[in-house]
């Protein structure tokens, strides 16, 4: 999942779409999506959005279906300053920091990466270090350190 360390640290961005728009390039030029893939985690955000409140910081965790996917991917980024998502289920708009990118190439690996996440954004120490750290290998470590390889 984390093959390509596919992690931008500190990046600007106006809004989400611009955010989103910044990793799935990334997982683009990797080779891990298809060039299907940007627009179809864009739209899918619109529709359904990922956002999610924690007691320290907002996370979204877009991501969108199998066909738009080469090999199973996970990009990170975190955003310099937060920019609004709308929260999953209720649709209020919430400050997020870190997104979390999934590609994945099978449905059924879906919800077992995203309780690995739920894992993770429910550990303050993880999140912490993940908000300190100043290089990608920190990032993955930590990930690592929650069963996210």
């Amino acid at each position: 999942m984390l093959s390509d360390k596919i992690i931008l640290l500190d990046e600007a961005a106006s809004d989400n779409q611009e955010a989103l728009g910044q990793i799935a390039d990334q997982m683009t030029r990797s080779g891990a999506v298809k060039d299907s893939y940007k627009s179809a985690v864009l739209k899918r955000e619109i529709d359904f959005p990922t956002g999610l409140a924690t007691v320290n910081i907002g996370i979204a965790m877009p991501h969108t279906d199998a066909e738009h996917v080469n090999y199973d991917q996970l990009g990170v980024l975190r955003l310099r300053e937060p920019v609004s998502f709308l929260q999953m289920g209720d649709g209020e708009r919430i400050q997020v920091k870190f997104v979390f990118m999934l590609a994945l190439k099978e449905t059924h690996t879906q919800l077992a990466m995203l309780q690995k996440l739920i894992a993770l954004i429910q550990d303050k120490a993880s999140i912490r270090q993940l908000l300190l750290a100043e290089k990608t290998d920190e990032i993955v470590e930590t990930l690592n350190n929650v069963g996210i390889e």
